[in-house]
């Protein structure tokens, strides 16, 4: 809605690969058997389809546009994210900010991990503005090149991660839907909505 500010970007992405039949050196175990990766990462998915949705039926203005992205290929090296600075749809140099959801389906005790707040300025007091009672966030998560984020921030671009943390079913075959927390991940969703839109 911003007259100057419309020409500058907030990208938002998720991956929607896995690793199919859990082949070595992509899966945890046991191989062979079909990983539906439902925290990693149909959560992040559902997520960002829930925010695409609720800002197409809200008509909510945002001063800045916003690109959504399904990545593929993030199992494998970040392939889908990597590409796109290859073939970029918009100038990379018109994205202000890059926030990745990846693996937000089992929030636990309310607690949200965030990371990137350091890869721009005042990252931590704009994020903390956001949100609501049921989640808290935590802020203590490193920074390391484990997921979409990561080709962003190469390219000097500033970047936020939502994650619900590590667990045993990472990479596993049991990482299903019937672990997942529908509260808690409508939670994070509500979160990553306010964000977008602030």
């Amino acid at each position: 809605s911003d007259l100057v500010l419309k020409n500058e970007f907030i990208v938002v992405g998720a991956h929607y690969d896995h690793v199919g039949d859990g082949r070595l050196g992509h899966s945890n175990g046991p191989i062979g058997y079909i990983h539906n990766g439902a925290d990693d990462n149909a959560s992040g998915c559902a997520a960002l389809l829930e925010t695409i949705e609720a800002l197409s039926d809200s008509h909510v203005d945002t001063r800045r546009s916003i690109l959504f992205a399904f990545w593929d290929g993030e199992e494998m090296g970040m392939v889908g994210s990597n590409h796109w600075f290859d073939a970029p749809t918009i100038p990379p140099t018109a994205v202000r900010l890059s926030i990745n959801i990846d693996m937000v389906g089992r929030l636990r005790d309310g607690r949200l991990e965030v990371s990137g707040t350091r890869t721009g300025y005042g990252l931590r007091r704009f994020l903390s503005r956001a949100g609501n009672d049921s989640i808290w966030l935590d802020f203590s998560r490193e920074l390391t090149a484990n997921s979409d984020h990561w080709p962003f921030l190469e390219h000097r671009i500033p970047i936020v991660l939502l994650h619900t943390g590590e667990h045993p079913d990472y990479h596993r075959p049991s990482d299903d839907a019937d672990k997942i927390n529908h509260a808690g991940l409508e939670s994070v969703t509500r979160y990553l909505l306010d964000t977008v839109v602030a």
